[in-house]
């Protein structure tokens, strides 16, 4: 009814401009607003559409600075939504708001019982009255004020256990608010948590290790530098090396023989005697003179 009633208002006064004084809002208001609640009888918990409707001329308003702060406790906002429309020099502003209340203020009263306080039970229904919402205009020059109000309807929460379904013997069922006791477990939480973890890493840890292997098996193997093969030359030395520090004196008479000959066929034929020579003397070589002859056959072939 008043929603229509306003609108009706609002169509009569922005169809009556003419003359010198165009008409305005009723009452030479400047803004009207209204507020609306469906359905207003509902069942406890049951959702509710409540909307704040606001009709501002801008001539003097500007919509844009229009909000609105309405108070809902105890209902509980889930859903809210912000809407426009234009009607010549007028706006509509809609506010719409989804509530729910779930809350003890909801529940319809304990009624007192002549038979006392163990034979008290709720009744069907409880009343209800939100606040006033207000109407707020934020002005250019940083200030906020308070345009109008717009009260709510009445809501009536009725609760989903009616006076039928009480036996004759009286109301079982009694609200409170006590806190339940503390859970009693066989097993500790924590401690089932942290084996429940473990178990499960220990289950991860063979296909772990069969995928580490198979990414081992999957890397390439370092390329190794493969020294340089020796000249026939070159391993002579190095038997003579070899035997410079052996006792036997007959080792060191096989090595250089052979660098004898491996300097017979590098055309060295002077290092060559001395290695021959070095090699069958009376008395065993010395190692020095072993050493001394290796020495020179490096200079003389660049090595």
């Amino acid at each position: 009814m008043r929603h229509g009633l306003l609108l009706g208002l609002v169509v009569v006064a922005a169809g009556c401009g003419g003359g010198a004084q165009e008409a305005d809002l009723p009452l030479g208001k400047q803004l009207a607003a209204t507020a609306t609640v469906a359905p207003a009888v509902h069942l406890f918990a049951e959702p509710v559409q409540a909307r704040i409707e606001v009709v501002v001329d801008r001539r003097h308003l500007d919509p844009a600075r229009v909000r609105v702060e309405p108070r809902f406790l105890p209902y509980d906002v889930k859903e809210r939504a912000r809407s426009r429309e234009d009607r010549g020099r007028f706006t509509v502003l809609r506010f719409d708001y989804l509530l729910r209340c779930l809350r003890i203020a909801c529940i319809p009263e304990i009624l007192p019982s002549a038979a006392g306080a163990a034979e008290t039970g709720r009744g069907e229904r409880r009343s209800l009255v939100l606040p006033a919402a207000r109407v707020l205009y934020d002005d250019p020059a940083g200030t906020t004020r308070t345009l109008t109000r717009a009260p709510w309807p009445e809501l009536v929460s009725v609760s989903r256990i009616k006076e039928s379904d009480v036996p004759q013997y009286g109301f079982v069922f009694k609200t409170s608010v006590t806190p339940l006791p503390e859970g009693d477990f066989r097993v500790s939480p924590t401690l089932l948590g942290a084996g429940l973890l473990a178990g499960s890493l220990a289950l991860l840890a063979l296909p772990g290790g069969l995928l580490l292997g198979w990414l081992r098996r999957r890397r390439p193997e370092p390329a190794v530098e493969e020294a340089p093969e020796l000249t026939p030359l070159e391993r002579a030395l190095a038997l003579v090396e070899w035997a410079r520090d052996r006792r036997n004196g007959s080792e060191r008479r096989e090595a250089l023989e052979v660098l004898a000959v491996e300097l017979e066929a590098c055309a060295l034929d002077d290092l060559a005697r001395r290695a021959r020579t070095l090699a069958w003397a009376r008395s065993a070589p010395a190692p020095e003179d072993a050493e001394r002859l290796v020495s020179e056959v490096r200079e003389a072939n660049g090595r």
